[in-house]
């Protein structure tokens, strides 16, 4: 459901966000009056110790809280589908045939240093990942101001669904960065426009102080605490009241029946679909054929059921499109809401007409064996556990022995081709174009070189051609009828085998605080990995009473 936001448009489009409450306006969200004690949150992607660098654009470890420090143009809604909701821009108005989106900022966002927010700081922070391909790329071509309180971004093509690649571009202060060398710089007193500036650090927790001036309201808490919590002690650190929250990997069925009253399950869809992904770029998998066979032989609706055991709710078996049910019901066609129906005879028919024949757990074609490998980290006990249910229907249901590979260098094995199967979560809520364009066959990297999308290699004109015509539209209508055709090519093809709708699980301790989003139909997620959605969640807290 990405739409453009114009200037007047309704802001019903930003429904449940307390920062969009007052977007069209210009104002803020009115928030809970005083501040009161400290709310400690288990720091995303927690290591054992934390790192004293706060440089938004270092390579190497960061301590925990940067994506509260620093804010985005945009944000988006993944409750909603992905809907583009304003942020540092209150609103954006597209020209020169979709190829210009002239960007407003909001009138009276300051930096955690007192100094205003204004358009040579953007100008400046987008700059920089144009001219600097090491800070990630940049899509857009060009960006200059306009006025004094806008500015103006630029494709070289129709770039409606391409404005959502602003949402994970921080913006910094021009005249404390101008001098700076942003990959190497060590940062140890950020400056952002966030809600929360530097208190105090340790190598065990970072202390953050609410601001007073913060654009979209003062926070209902004095400090903002991140904890690092390993998940060696996670469990216990939750137990013992020291953590009021986390989306983390742990027994959330146990931690809520362990106080009911207290102790909350939020589940935070964000699009995500934990999927089995297959090496289109290489034999065996690069033959649609075994693709199909593989998809036929698993039950994903049994996989799902096992890999929920430890929440208090049931993922669901995913959609064949590998789009999640729970963030695009609305979008996928209605003969693909189901999932894909185990059918062992579908999968073996594959296989044969093929010309693959399975002799003494040995994939076979023309007298070649064609050896499978799933790779997955060692050190992620959940995608591991995937794994070996996929290799038991595997060898169940078609006779294949499936070697398991893991270790420390999974990941990069994966990223640069050198697997058959792996597992890991896919799609993502950031609407529709962008779910689907991470399989965009202009993304695949050759066999051998590390992929930073696309990571299966999957190549289709036809899909591809769909993809293009996305990305050049604003009618959403139409954007809905082109995902529907990508989807029937995906489901056709089979890059991946979607198992379950899956997203971050999270734990709250409501004994301090109050106001979490419910974990069936939120309005916004709760979820310390994205910024933008900690810093709503946290601006809907009040202190609990008593």
């Amino acid at each position: 459901m990405r739409k453009r936001l114009r200037p007047g448009a309704s802001c019903a489009i930003a429904l449940g966000l307390a920062l969009s409450l007052g977007a069209c306006s210009g104002g803020v969200a009115k928030q809970a009056s005083g501040t009161a004690g400290t709310i400690n949150v288990e720091a995303p992607n927690s290591a054992p110790t934390f790192t004293n660098n706060f440089n938004p654009f270092s390579q190497s470890d960061t301590g925990p809280g940067l994506n509260i420090i620093y804010e985005p143009l945009l944000a988006s809604n993944r409750a909603k589908g992905g809907v583009l909701i304003p942020w540092l821009a209150k609103s954006w108005a597209w020209s020169d045939g979709g190829r210009t989106a002239t960007l407003t900022l909001r009138p009276g966002v300051k930096f955690s240093d007192g100094n205003p927010l204004t358009p040579a700081d953007v100008v400046y922070s987008l700059d920089l990942l144009l001219k600097n391909p090491k800070l990630g790329g940049a899509t857009y071509s060009a960006v200059k101001a306009v006025g004094s309180d806008a500015v103006a971004v630029t494709w070289k093509s129709a770039a409606y669904q391409q404005l959502g690649d602003l949402k994970t571009i921080n913006i910094i202060e021009k005249k404390l960065w101008v001098n700076r060398k942003p990959l190497t710089y060590v940062d140890k007193n950020p400056v952002g426009t966030g809600p929360f500036a530097m208190k105090a650090f340790s190598p065990q927790a970072v202390t953050m102080a609410a601001r007073t001036d913060y654009w979209g309201g003062k926070p209902a808490m004095a400090n903002l605490k991140y904890v690092a919590a390993t998940s060696a002690n996670i469990q216990t650190q939750l137990q013992n009241n020291s953590i009021d929250f986390c989306t983390c990997d742990i027994d959330a069925k146990s931690y809520v029946a362990s106080d009911p009253q207290r102790h909350r399950f939020i589940m935070a869809w964000d699009g995500s679909v934990v999927s089995v992904m297959l090496n289109n770029g290489k034999a065996p998998f690069s033959d649609v054929h075994v693709r199909r066979a593989f998809a036929d032989a698993v039950d994903t609706a049994a996989i799902a059921k096992l890999a929920s055991s430890k929440l208090p709710l049931q993922e669901p078996p995913a959609s064949p499109t590998g789009l999640s049910t729970k963030t695009y019901k609305d979008w996928i066609d209605p003969k693909y809401l189901a999932p894909r129906k185990q059918d062992v005879a579908a999968a073996k028919a594959s296989l044969q007409a093929g010309g693959y024949t399975v002799q003494g757990g040995r994939l076979m074609k023309d007298g070649k064996q064609l050896p499978v490998t799933f790779v997955a980290p060692s050190d992620t006990p959940f995608i591991m556990t995937i794994a070996q249910l996929v290799i038991q229907q595997i060898k169940q249901t078609l006779g294949i022995d499936i070697k398991l590979s893991g270790g420390a260098n999974a990941s990069d094995e994966v990223a640069k081709g050198k697997y058959d199967l792996a597992s890991t979560w896919l799609s993502s809520g950031e609407g529709i174009y962008t779910a689907l364009n991470q399989f965009n066959g202009s993304l695949a990297s050759p066999i051998g070189t590390e992929a930073s999308n696309n990571s299966v290699r999957f190549r289709n004109a036809a899909f591809d051609k769909v993809l293009a015509e996305m990305a050049g539209t604003d009618d959403q209508n139409r954007l809905k009828q082109l995902g529907m055709q990508a989807q029937a090519i995906f489901v056709d093809q089979v890059p991946t085998i979607p198992l379950f709708s899956s997203g971050a699980a999270g734990v709250a301790n409501t004994r301090h605080w109050t106001g979490w989003p419910p974990a069936a139909n939120p309005d916004y997620l709760a979820n310390t990995g994205s910024g933008t959605e900690l810093i709503t969640t946290l601006l809907h807290l009040k202190p609990a009473k008593g």
